[in-house]
């Protein structure tokens, strides 16, 4: 499943129209990337470190990353001006971590998020009420959301005891074991699409998923995946657009006029699935660009496609100023 996932992106980019891959830019990012690494300032501590993701280590903290996972989608809405956030504990949070934060809040009101009962229970209308943003800004694809929700807390309580540290038991430490587990049971991960009649598999948020669990505790426990490093990069908006900048990816002048001028993308469109084809395959390359400078110097630590990603989308935010410039894609789906 996972080497499919590469292999696939493989064939799109050698393929591929409007979207490239700049090999020669990719040293450099590297350097920057293993430098930081060798320093200890690129870690798989980086989940743990951000204040509204769990501290503690247990099936409470891994049923939280699966429903806020089931979650975690589509931040932006091209037909709401107000800008989505959540305001908990004095601080606003956007996005991914106005998720977070909106699901720590129902928690701290007596809701609890974290057992599969509450969530099958829960009305949209509740759901909509703990997503609701400040000023009354709301997400997009909410029935959407909901609907996964719902399926996520139905097939955990029908097949996994309402835990989802059963699939990640039956999956015996393997982070393709685990991929499958969830593409097979649980609908909205199911990313894949079709280009050129072949079959292309993405996987994002599947993947993001064992990811954050593998953060989360620190690559043990719970969180000992033997092959994590066979895991992609989380092909979403921002990553992408951060490779643009970086010179990384190139796009062709059509593809960048479309995305200049704020037009959508359908998921699925060949240019879509060119951008996150080549976002997969460039990480991909950055990786081994990395280890290969590690063994050159001796070095001995972990680096894969989910600490590169981390640092890519953290890039990203704490550069977005820099980068208003550089076009990203938007789609609207549950997907990414």
């Amino acid at each position: 499943m996972v080497l499919q996932i590469l292999s696939t992106c493989q064939k799109v980019v050698s393929q591929a129209k409007d979207v490239q891959i700049n090999s020669s830019n990719i040293p450099e990012l590297a350097l920057k990337i293993h430098t930081l690494i060798e320093e200890d300032k690129l870690t798989l501590d980086e989940f743990k470190k951000c204040p509204l993701h769990p501290k503690n280590e247990d099936e409470e903290a891994i049923n939280w990353i699966f429903i806020v996972d089931s979650l975690n989608y589509c931040f932006f809405d091209p037909n709401n001006k107000s800008h989505w956030s959540i305001t908990w504990k004095n601080e606003k949070h956007t996005g991914y971590f106005g998720l977070c934060a909106a699901i720590n809040r129902a928690i701290e009101k007596g809701i609890n998020m974290t057992d599969m009962n509450t969530c099958l229970e829960l009305t949209r209308q509740q759901l909509d009420e703990i997503l609701l943003g400040d000023d009354g800004a709301t997400l997009p694809l909410l029935q959407e959301r909901y609907l996964c929700l719902q399926q996520s807390a139905d097939v955990l309580l029908k097949k996994y005891k309402g835990n989802f540290v059963n699939c990640i038991l039956e999956s015996n430490h393997s982070a393709q074991n685990l991929l499958e587990i969830i593409s097979e049971n649980f609908f909205h991960f199911r990313d894949e699409s079709i280009y050129n009649n072949q079959p292309v598999a993405i996987y994002k948020r599947a993947q993001i998923l064992i990811a954050d669990i593998w953060s989360s505790f620190r690559g043990s426990g719970f969180g000992e995946f033997h092959d994590i490093d066979t895991l992609t990069m989380f092909a979403d908006y921002r990553v992408p657009q951060v490779l643009l900048y970086f010179g990384i990816l190139k796009y062709s002048d059509d593809l960048k006029d479309t995305l200049k001028q704020g037009i959508l993308l359908e998921h699925g469109a060949p240019e879509e699935v060119e951008i996150r084809a080549a976002s997969i395959v460039a990480v991909n390359d950055i990786v081994n660009e990395v280890k290969k400078l590690m063994a050159k110097k001796n070095v001995h630590k972990i680096c894969n496609s989910i600490m590169v990603d981390t640092y890519l989308w953290g890039y990203r935010r704490e550069n977005a100023a820099m980068l208003e410039d550089t076009p990203y894609h938007k789609t609207l789906n549950i997907y990414y």
